[in-house]
């Protein structure tokens, strides 16, 4: 494939006035590719312009100096330390999408494991404090919120790797969004009931049972999505019918001192909203209340750079993981209004050869 008559149309004034004379071109070459046989192709003796066009062609021809560094992102690594930060942008940008170019592509990060780094991006003090909170709680209860596409689903799939058995377990998770689902209490409790193949008009008592019975063998993970889509005083009732009698229940048959699993619900809010509700929340762990009442978490929140540089440095020095030439913080805040984390997920995958929505996402539980 030839280099698309766009880049260089982009390339030339930004090359142009680095490499005006003979003596200057063969310095940033010379440095950015050190001896690749493409060098002696080269025609040092061109116009500016017409040396720039056959250069870039030449060098896009050639590949990679070495595996996933293509010659041309190479000496626009060199060439970005001599400009400015506005010009450096605009580097940046050339150089991802030259990256990312099938024949260029480095050999592909298989996509389950730059899932598993995704979650790995920040959400740290929401993980310390449910896992603080299961030291001291065998029945603990949680509310996921924060702005839209801030990754709630995504924190969600990190707590559910804090404890390495629920890996072979199924949390009983429920969509109150649905079918309307979360409008109505008797619709969340046939959700339930169906969710453990019991008759749609089954008492709400049955389920209950259902769930302590299963506590006594393993941990019980209850996650309820989009909870910001019911109106607050449906989930109040919610919570009063169906968690408060569970924990009852659980404190009843299962105490704390006769059983080592955890009962577990996560209620997950896509917008915020519910802390500016009337629902009663636990802010602290150890209140009279809790786990009657849910604990918040911390709000999940668009990413600062700090967090961006942290984690490209880390799969950076991994062996095993390819991140493009030129991907960096500044990019993706660009790219992604400033870090809203689904969409430097989205970016992430984009520069990496895979899709979001179309690959990773189908991971998520």
């Amino acid at each position: 494939m030839t280099i698309s008559s766009n880049i260089i149309s982009r390339l030339l004034p930004l090359l142009r006035p680095l490499m005006e004379d003979k003596k200057e071109r063969r310095g940033y070459l010379d440095r950015a590719l050190l001896d690749a046989a493409v060098l002696k192709r080269l025609d040092w003796d061109m116009p500016v312009d017409t040396f720039i066009t056959d250069m870039v062609k030449k060098l896009h021809d050639f590949g990679e100096i070495v595996s996933g560094k293509p010659a041309l992102c190479a000496l626009l690594i060199e060439i970005r330390q001599y400009v400015g930060v506005d010009k450096q942008v605009r580097i940046d940008e050339l150089i991802v999408e030259v990256q990312t170019q099938g024949e260029f592509l480095p050999n592909q990060t298989p996509p389950n494991l730059l899932f598993d780094l995704l979650l790995q991006m920040d959400f740290k003090q929401q993980a310390r404090l449910v896992r603080t909170v299961m030291d001291r709680h065998r029945t603990a209860a949680f509310l996921v919120h924060g702005e839209p596409y801030c990754g709630q689903q995504l924190l969600v799939n990190r707590l559910f790797r804090l404890k390495s058995e629920w890996k072979n377990i199924s949390p009983i998770k429920i969509d109150v969004s649905h079918n309307g689902a979360g409008r109505s209490i008797p619709h969340l409790w046939r959700q339930l009931a169906s969710w453990f193949r019991l008759p749609k008009d089954v008492e709400p008592k049955e389920i209950i049972h259902k769930i302590c019975d299963r506590l006594f063998t393993q941990d019980v993970i209850l996650i309820f999505y989009t909870v910001d889509y019911m109106p607050p005083n449906v989930l109040m009732a919610w919570l009063q019918e169906f968690w408060v009698p569970l924990v009852s229940q659980v404190e009843e048959n299962c105490p704390h001192s006769e059983r080592n699993t955890h009962l577990l619900m996560f209620l997950v809010d896509n917008s915020g909203s519910v802390c500016e509700s009337n629902i009663l929340l636990a802010k602290q762990f150890d209140e009279p209340d809790y786990p009657r009442i849910p604990l918040h978490l911390p709000p999940v929140s668009p990413f600062p750079p700090d967090v961006l540089d942290d984690w490209i440095d880390m799969v950076t020095a991994m062996e095993s993981m390819q991140i493009p030439a030129g991907l960096t913080s500044k990019i993706l805040l660009e790219k992604t209004e400033n870090g809203v984390p689904e969409f430097v997920y989205e970016e992430i995958c984009y520069h990496c050869g895979h899709s979001w929505e179309g690959e990773l996402a189908k991971w998520l539980i």
